[in-house]
């Protein structure tokens, strides 16, 4: 397990909630669609093993821009479905990406994996109606 800890200043991710259902229920408020949001998480759920690729193949290669492009992305849309450990996660990212500290962006790439397994699943959940927002 990587210590996160000493890249961090505030927060340890992996405190926070893997999902926040009540995120995707406020989701559909606002879009006026509890389906509406339901899909976007669903959706979202899809990307998320590609996300994951994007972003180890940016860091691995050492391409600032689309690094910190897709740990926005992924931030973003982390925050919007209440995934909050992998936005923070993300959030992470981008702070290294800014500092451009690849050396500690490397082993955060070992934490985005199971946390991206963890909201797949916590998801599926939601979406098949098992949980409910």
């Amino acid at each position: 397990m990587v210590r996160l800890s000493a890249h961090l200043s505030v927060l340890d991710p992996l405190t926070l909630p893997v999902l926040d259902p009540r995120h995707v229920r406020d989701l559909g408020e606002e879009l006026d669609s509890p389906a509406g949001a339901h899909a976007f998480l669903g959706t979202y759920l899809e990307m998320l093993p590609d996300r994951l690729a994007s972003v180890c193949h940016a860091v691995r290669g050492g391409d600032w821009d689309t690094a910190m492009d897709r740990a926005l992305s992924l931030k973003v849309t982390s925050t919007m479905v209440g995934a909050l450990q992998l936005a923070a996660l993300a959030e992470t990212m981008e702070a290294l990406m800014c500092r451009g500290d690849w050396a500690a962006a490397e082993p955060l790439l070992e934490v985005l994996a199971p946390a991206v397994a963890a909201v797949r699943k916590a998801g599926g959940a939601v979406v098949n109606g098992l949980l409910h927002p």
